[in-house]
C-alpha cells in the first residue's frame, strides 16, 4: 500500500520559470498528483504569492508559503558555488518547511527542472515496506568532498543535543586527496519520497544543534542522507528514472523535452 504524501516544492525566481516550463507535463503524465496536497515554499525576495499560484493554478489542494522567515540570515559566501546564502535558503527549506507544515506520513520532493514523460502509475508499493526515510534515485558522489566529514564533526561537538546519533558511529567517510568529490553509495533527491517524522526529528536537531531554519551544511539530501544512515535509519534506494521522470540540467535541455513530453501520447 502506497500511504498518503504531501507534494513539496521551492521555488525562487529562477526555478519557479523552470516550474512553469515543466509543471505541465506533470499534471500531463502524472496527473495523480492532483490528488495530494501540495506545498511550495516562496522565495518572498523574489517572488510573490500570486505568481505561484497563478503557475500552479489546476493544484485543487495547494499551499502557498513564504520562505524564509523574517529576520533569518542564512550562512554562505556569494562566490562559492557550493556554499552561499542562497543555496543555504532554498535547501534549508526543504527541511524545515515539511517539518513544519506536512500532515501526510511521507512528503515527495520535486525539483523543479524535473520532467514527467510517462507513466501515471510509478510509485512502487514495496518502496515503503519497513517504513524507510527516504525512498530515492541512486547517487554515487558527494560535493563538496568534505560534506560527510563536516557531518561527523557537528555531531561530535553537539554529544548531548544529538545524543540518538552521537551513540552510534561517525560514518567516516574521507575523500581520496585532492578529489572534489567524495565517491559513495547515496541518493539525490531531485524526486524522493521522505518520511514525515523523521524530518522533524531532523529539523528539531539541526535548530537545537546548529541555528534555526538553517542545516549545518549547504545541502537538504546530504544532510538527511547523513542523519538516516547515521542513525540507521532504512534508506530505500531506486530508480526514478525508470518510473516515467527526467531531469535536465540546462534552459535548452529542459525545455527541448518539455516539448518532446507534451507531443507524447499518454499511457
Amino acid at each position: 500500500m502506497i500511504p498518503d504524501y504531501t507534494l513539496v516544492c521551492g521555488v525562487d525566481a529562477r526555478h519557479l520559470e523552470q516550474l512553469s516550463w515543466t509543471w505541465p507535463t506533470w499534471i500531463r503524465h502524472k496527473p495523480s498528483l492532483l490528488k495530494h496536497p501540495m506545498i511550495v515554499f516562496y522565495d518572498w525576495r523574489e517572488v510573490t504569492f500570486i505568481q505561484v499560484q497563478t503557475v500552479l493554478k489546476e493544484h485543487p489542494n495547494l499551499e502557498v508559503i513564504a520562505w524564509p522567515p523574517e529576520g533569518i540570515v542564512h550562512d554562505g559566501d556569494n562566490t562559492n558555488k557550493w556554499d552561499n546564502p542562497r543555496r543555504h535558503r532554498m535547501l534549508s527549506g526543504f527541511v524545515y518547511v515539511p517539518a513544519a507544515c506536512v500532515q501526510t506520513p511521507y512528503w515527495l520532493k520535486i525539483d523543479t527542472d524535473a520532467i514527467a514523460t510517462r507513466l501515471d502509475d510509478w510509485i512502487d508499493p514495496e518502496w515503503f515496506k519497513g517504513d524507510p526515510a527516504i525512498i530515492a534515485h541512486r547517487w554515487t558522489y558527494t560535493k563538496p568532498a568534505d560534506q560527510m566529514l563536516q557531518m561527523d564533526q557537528w555531531i561530535e561537538d553537539h554529544p548531548v543535543e544529538l545524543s540518538y546519533w552521537a551513540e552510534k558511529p561517525p560514518l567516516n567517510l574521507v575523500p581520496l586527496p585532492g578529489w572534489s568529490r567524495l565517491k559513495h553509495q547515496r541518493v539525490a533527491s531531485w524526486c524522493a519520497f521522505f518520511h514525515t517524522e523523521f524530518t522533524q526529528n531532523c529539523a528539531k536537531a539541526a535548530e537545537v544543534a546548529y541555528k534555526p531554519f538553517q542545516l549545518p551544511v549547504p545541502s537538504q539530501d546530504g544532510f538527511l542522507w547523513y542523519m538516516a544512515t547515521r542513525g540507521q535509519i532504512p534508506i530505500r534506494r531506486v530508480s526514478i528514472k525508470r518510473r516515467g521522470w527526467v531531469i535536465r540540467a540546462t534552459r535548452k535541455g529542459i525545455l527541448q523535452l518539455v516539448e518532446e513530453s507534451m507531443n507524447r501520447e499518454v499511457e
